[in-house]
């Protein structure tokens, strides 16, 4: 999941990212890639229909009166194939 922030002015801003998975670990309890090294599975992963709350803090330029959030959220079947399974904008507005 992927969150930034374009601002009225156009300077688009990475305000956060996570990451869902799966991690393999060793009996020491570090991160693996091997089938013969892992020995324990963090699910970390996102199931589907799932829904969680995340929270990101951002700062923006100074004179910012609004600024587009975009929250796109992407599945990699590989680390060079991915498709966008949901994305959501929406508008905040700053000031009076």
């Amino acid at each position: 999941m992927e969150v930034t922030g374009k601002t009225d002015s156009g300077t688009v801003i990475l305000i956060g990212k996570k990451e869902y998975r799966e991690i393999g670990l060793d009996i020491e309890g570090n991160e693996r890639l091997g089938a013969w090294q892992i020995k324990e599975i963090a699910d970390l992963s996102l199931p589907p229909q799932k829904k969680t709350e995340e929270r990101f803090e951002a700062e923006f330029p100074e004179n910012t009166k609004s600024v587009d959030i975009e929250v796109t959220l992407k599945y990699f079947l590989t680390p060079a194939y991915e498709s966008v399974v949901h994305r959501v904008t929406k508008k905040v507005s700053f000031g009076k």
